[in-house]
């Protein structure tokens, strides 16, 4: 592992290259605003469910999975980020995917040619639909069955009547241990998945060798990629310390202010987040491709 391709250094020089390629290629951002578009669709609709005529169709879902105090005022605000979490992995499983790889396309074209047409790129992508769709899935899945093979391991462990885990007690490991442990699965997913899909576009692999390819520069880039990808993460603490005290925000500030903290959440991570590690990511793949 050679330290000098896979330290800090390599992240300036991505970051160098992320910025002027953003500056000179501003449309680029595009696909990740139409993408937020969509996620604050869904976020509206998650705030009207438990209003007529829509509670009527939607109601009975939230009575089955949640409960019927979710469907008023104000315990629905309780519900939302969970809402909005599970619709974010919906939308970036149909939607998302495709936005990524023309995203990936686009910035091949900006850096490689000096041009960029998102037009091209999205129908190029479109052509490997599937194949972004099941990445994406697959990452996406991972994310959300570990994370709940977590919590409900936890759960189960306390609720059988210990009050400590390695010296640490419930609330501790509910609370901040798990939000930190559930960032460090995201973490090593999205850096072990990071190149699938420059590889299936750029490098024209089948899906799964570009799965492989991607876990082998990522243990190649290790350190370089969870900087790439975590550094960014970080950004969205303050929106996870948000959601986690959403009951004392609800009775102690007001209960609409959960809805501004959804409208932070998707600022945050679509147009920032996902450009900076997307772009990013792919800058550093590509940087790779050219020393072969």
């Amino acid at each position: 592992m050679n330290s000098k391709e896979n330290g800090i250094k390599p992240v300036i020089k991505v970051y160098k290259t992320l910025f002027s390629t953003l500056k000179e290629h501003r449309q680029l951002i595009l696909p990740f605003i139409y993408f937020a578009y969509f996620e604050l669709a869904a976020l509206i609709f998650i705030f009207i469910i438990p209003r007529d005529p829509f509670v009527r169709v939607f109601g009975p879902w939230v009575r089955t999975f949640w409960g019927e105090a979710f469907l008023h005022y104000p315990a629905n605000f309780f519900l939302m980020p969970k809402l909005v979490s599970l619709s974010r992995m919906f939308l970036s499983i149909f939607i998302g995917s495709l936005v990524s790889g023309t995203v990936v396309l686009s910035v091949l074209e900006a850096i490689g040619n000096k041009r960029s047409y998102l037009k091209q790129s999205f129908k190029s992508a479109s052509k490997n639909y599937i194949s972004l769709f099941f990445i994406v899935f697959v990452i996406t899945l991972s994310f959300y069955f570990l994370t709940k093979l977590l919590t409900i391991g936890l759960i189960k462990y306390f609720a059988g009547g210990h009050t400590k885990l390695l010296f640490i007690g419930t609330r501790a490991w509910l609370g901040p241990i798990l939000s930190i442990i559930s960032f460090l699965i995201a973490l090593f997913i999205q850096s072990g998945f990071a190149y699938a899909i420059p590889f299936l576009l750029i490098e024209k692999k089948k899906i799964i060798p570009s799965v492989i390819s991607s876990f082998k520069l990522f243990k190649k880039k290790f350190f370089a990629t969870l900087l790439l990808v975590g550094l960014p993460m970080v950004i969205y603490g303050p929106v996870i310390v948000l959601n986690y005290n959403t009951k004392f925000l609800v009775f102690n500030v007001f209960p609409e202010f959960i809805l501004l903290v959804s409208l932070l959440g998707i600022a945050i991570a679509t147009l920032l987040i996902d450009p900076l590690v997307t772009i990013g990511t792919t800058i550093l793949f590509l940087s790779d491709k050219d020393k072969k």
